[in-house]
């Protein structure tokens, strides 16, 4: 009887499993903005609360405080659109190198593999259709998804100002949804939550900052061109776990190899992302995200592969924070706090701030 009390459980759990990802995979058109929309919601509420305390109307402050972030994000893709644009004019020359570099890679090929130029065309031009087969299909399926995120993307402030504006509504339902000191309860979760989401995103932006700054000026003491934009790229990647550094790693090697003419500085490029990344492991990150949403290894590359494969790059780059949140949730209920447990490292990584705030205050007293 208790061993099929044990099934009924499993399979109970794993249906509802599949009905939530099933859930999640339809409904990502309307489920994605809104998920961004929340995230943003708790990281403007402080601002147009502090605008309410000045006797400014809700609706007012709301407005206020999302024009100023459209604002901020507006100079960012400003700033990074430049960046890109002096890149297009320069495009004619890198690909002259391009093909130079192509071509003594062709003639270092025939002379130690024996393989002539023929051939090699031959092998390139047999790779390219086989590429080209499902070409079209891909550039379709991105300008749909480009168009279908920007629909998307504009809905977002709406869902903000409505979400902002209501909150008061939504925590009355809560409280006559559930009984006794329950809806005390949940509304304090939700307020650690909230937390998490803006101390997420505020050290999140602040990373990218720092790393912008430090990619950047390796690259420009390199002399690598176009330093600041992949510098500000790779720090960007850097939001998507483990795919993204590699990506944004890859990007400037690249751009050394097509422009300098000895592989040094390709190597002295990957040596500046290296040291970069350790920076941001160890130092930046535990001091400007800090612990709330510290994930432990093996929970964030699940929660980075199941994510990708139900809401794509969306879902790579939600992936943490939203693990982050389900730790508080599960933390916070007591026959939950098992899973908050093991989705965390919270010893290891108060450990490591303690370390290395202790290595700082050496290095400073000598």
């Amino acid at each position: 009887m208790k061993e099929k009390s044990i099934i009924e459980r499993v399979v109970f759990i794993l249906l509802l499993l599949g009905l939530t990802i099933a859930f999640l995979v339809i409904g990502k058109e309307i489920l994605i903005p809104l998920t961004v929309a929340v995230f943003f919601t708790f990281l403007l509420l402080p601002l147009s609360q502090k605008m309410e305390s000045w006797r400014i109307p809700r609706s007012l402050a709301i407005f206020i405080s999302i024009v100023l972030a459209i604002a901020v994000f507006g100079a960012l893709i400003y700033f990074f659109y430049a960046q890109v644009v002096s890149f297009a004019d320069d495009w004619p020359e890198l690909k002259e190198n391009l093909n130079t570099k192509l071509e003594a890679m062709q003639a270092f090929i025939r002379e130690k593999f024996n393989i002539s130029n023929k051939d090699q065309m031959t092998w390139v031009s047999m790779k390219m259709n086989e590429t080209a087969k499902s070409g079209d299909e891909i550039v379709m399926g991105v300008f749909s998804a480009t168009g279908a995120f920007l629909a998307n993307l504009a809905l977002i402030p709406i869902y903000i100002f409505f979400i902002t504006y209501y909150r008061d509504k939504f925590r009355k339902v809560i409280h006559l949804s559930v009984e006794g000191d329950r809806g005390d309860k949940i509304i304090e979760v939700i307020r650690k939550v909230s937390n998490v989401s803006q101390i997420y995103l505020k050290g999140i932006f602040l990373d990218v900052l720092i790393l912008s700054v430090l990619n950047s000026t390796g690259f420009i003491i390199l002399g690598i061109p176009h330093a600041i934009l992949f510098g500000v790229l790779a720090s960007i990647l850097n939001i998507i776990p483990y795919i993204g550094v590699l990506i944004g790693s890859i990007l400037p090697v690249a751009m050394a190899l097509l422009t300098k003419d000895e592989i040094g500085y390709a190597i002295g490029v990957a040596g500046v992302c290296v040291f970069v990344q350790f920076l941001d492991n160890n130092f930046i990150t535990p001091y400007v995200v800090g612990s709330s949403v510290s994930i432990n290894p093996l929970t964030s590359m699940i929660a980075l592969v199941s994510s990708a494969m139900i809401w794509g790059l969306p879902g790579m780059v939600l992936s943490i924070p939203l693990t982050g949140m389900l730790k508080v949730v599960c933390d916070n209920i007591e026959g939950m706090k098992h899973i908050g447990f093991l989705l965390g490292e919270e010893v290891d990584f108060q450990e490591r701030r303690q370390r290395n705030t202790r290595m700082l205050k050496r290095l400073r007293g000598k």
